[in-house]
């Protein structure tokens, strides 16, 4: 094997293995794994929680969780993240993990409550979840100048814009957080975004 390969479906998390690749110029290929398919144990010998996406490096490694497949890519192809050492190299991280932990693990807790919660208690842990996620887009919508790290965009933005997109009511999202709102439109419009999203005719 002499290329990545991203293993998950399309309008999952993979999305942001798809889009860091292509902002790199770098070719890989896409293995879609259905539900069922990920339950199989030779899936789970490769990700032991069934989850995706996992990603495939040339040399053979798999890679699983999402932000270690985010922080792998960053570090391969430094053109994605400002330099070491600076200041928004530190923001970098600090912003990634938010969005793990209180954006794209809230829309987890509060879509499948079920999983981590005793039926009576399932809705109350979906509230909490979701009152997390508003507290992050909304530190993050006032910090937005205009991407995430300032002026310049890097990977933590196509790892916000992906979460964005799974928001089952985006429009009341947005409705008072001008700044997301715009960058929204803003990465919409970005080369990678656009040719990964039109690859799933999504």
């Amino acid at each position: 094997m002499n290329k990545y390969v991203v293993m998950g479906r399309p309008r999952a998390g993979s999305l942001i293995a798809e889009f860091l690749l292509t902002a790199a110029n770098v070719e890989y290929e896409f293995k879609n794994i259905s539900i069922d398919e990920a339950q199989q144990e030779d899936f789970k010998r490769t990700s032991p929680f069934s989850k995706i996406p996992v990603l495939l490096c040339p040399n053979g490694q798999t890679i699983f969780e999402t932000i270690a497949i985010v922080i792998h890519l960053v570090e391969k192809f430094p053109l994605l993240v400002p330099q070491s050492s600076t200041s928004e190299r530190n923001l970098l991280w600090q912003y990634l993990a938010m969005i793990q932990t209180s954006i794209y693990a809230g829309y987890h807790r509060q879509f499948y409550s079920h999983r981590y919660a005793p039926k009576d208690a399932a809705e109350e842990v979906g509230i909490l979840a979701a009152q997390d996620r508003e507290v992050a887009y909304t530190y993050i919508n006032d910090n937005l100048k205009p991407y995430v790290l300032g002026k310049n965009k890097s990977a933590v933005d196509f790892y916000l814009y992906m979460v964005t997109r799974w928001d089952p009511n985006i429009d009341q999202l947005l409705s008072n957080k001008r700044n997301l709102d715009s960058f929204v439109a803003l990465m919409k419009e970005d080369y990678a975004v656009k040719k990964v999203l039109l690859s799933h005719k999504l």
